[in-house]
């Protein structure tokens, strides 16, 4: 299905200081789109049509000892290469069958869901929510584990951060800390074990005691509203965010954009990286794009040029096999 949206934001502006200092690096090089045509381009589409999928809108997928985990409107499916099985309320104790993220930790698979945190084992469930734990929000947006297995759960608008540690819960808010959003899109760790959060109002960092916070009013992100926070082996940051992609080395940032680049749209919704130079892009509209920094090409596939199905993508996963796996509103792309 295509569609083409105008987007109006409204944005309500938060200023934070950060202690950190950024230098601009402005786009000038001579941008390189190449053309695309291919009818073949997404090796298998998999949707409710063709699989045990119980919906077509597909949120998350992880990759754990050769089961794929995917993460829908409508329940918890994994497959195993052959065969696929679904968890919904009416067949498991799952207490949503809105599925909106899904992240391994050895033998056991966190879900996120709509109504609380889910903890599965391959047998049994062990459902936290805010009637039985210290879970601020029910409503599970992302999911991270960080470098000491503690689990990460960012919330839609209202619950704000939160870590778990198998016993003990820390819950993160503006309310009691220097968080910049209750609505946490994102949550990636880098090399060193900091925390990096997307949220509605710009980029923050937590060391582990402190937040540093990044947003249009103290660094040159070009919007505030952040889905995707992706990091190289390099620890240079790929930001996805309602102006675009921007990348940031710690010191130097540098944003493409429909403006000043290839990039087909900039509503950023998904970045995963192949290497630390090529990174596939997936967009709310536009389909996907591979973009190689090193070369600076860039790489368009939508439904207009390719087999591809669904313009608007989630979510990007690559496999052990370097496939890459599209998380789309109408079913799954592989490429």
């Amino acid at each position: 299905m295509i569609k083409n949206y105008t987007y109006l934001l409204s944005i309500v502006l938060v200023f934070f200081s950060c202690s950190k200092e950024a230098t601009v690096i402005p786009v000038t090089e001579e941008n390189t789109i190449v053309p695309v045509t291919n009818n073949n381009a997404f090796e298998t589409i998999y949707n409710t049509t063709n699989t045990g999928l119980l919906d077509d809108r597909i949120n998350d997928i992880d990759f754990s000892s050769g089961l794929v985990k995917i993460a829908t409107e409508n329940g918890y499916t994994t497959f195993d290469g052959s065969n696929w099985n679904t968890l919904t309320m009416s067949n498991s104790s799952l207490p949503s069958n809105k599925i909106n993220c899904v992240e391994t930790s050895g033998t056991i698979t966190w879900i996120g869901t709509d109504n609380g945190l889910v903890s599965y084992d391959g047998v049994s469930m062990t459902i936290y929510n805010m009637s039985n734990s210290s879970l601020p929000l029910n409503k599970i947006r992302s999911l991270e584990i960080d470098l000491t297995n503690n689990l990460w759960i960012g919330t839609f608008n209202g619950g704000g951060l939160a870590k778990f540690d198998g016993s003990n819960w820390t819950i993160y808010t503006p309310g009691n800390s220097n968080l910049p959003s209750n609505s946490v899109a994102s949550i990636t760790k880098d090399n060193s074990g900091n925390i990096w959060i997307g949220t509605a109002n710009g980029v923050s960092v937590f060391d582990g005691a402190s937040f540093t916070n990044y947003n249009i009013s103290n660094s040159p992100l070009p919007n505030v509203s952040i889905y995707d926070v992706t990091i190289d082996q390099n620890n240079v940051k790929w930001i996805g965010s309602n102006g675009g992609i921007t990348r940031f080395d710690g010191i130097n940032w540098q944003t493409y954009n429909m403006q000043n680049s290839d990039l087909p749209l900039n509503l950023v919704r998904a970045i995963s990286l192949e290497t630390s130079t090529n990174l596939w892009i997936g967009m709310a509209g536009q389909g996907i794009v591979n973009f190689n920094y090193g070369n600076n090409t860039w790489t368009h596939y939508s439904s207009n040029n390719s087999n591809l199905q669904n313009n608007f993508v989630n979510r990007i996963t690559i496999d052990s096999s370097n496939k890459k796996w599209l998380s789309t509103e109408n079913g799954i792309a592989i490429k």
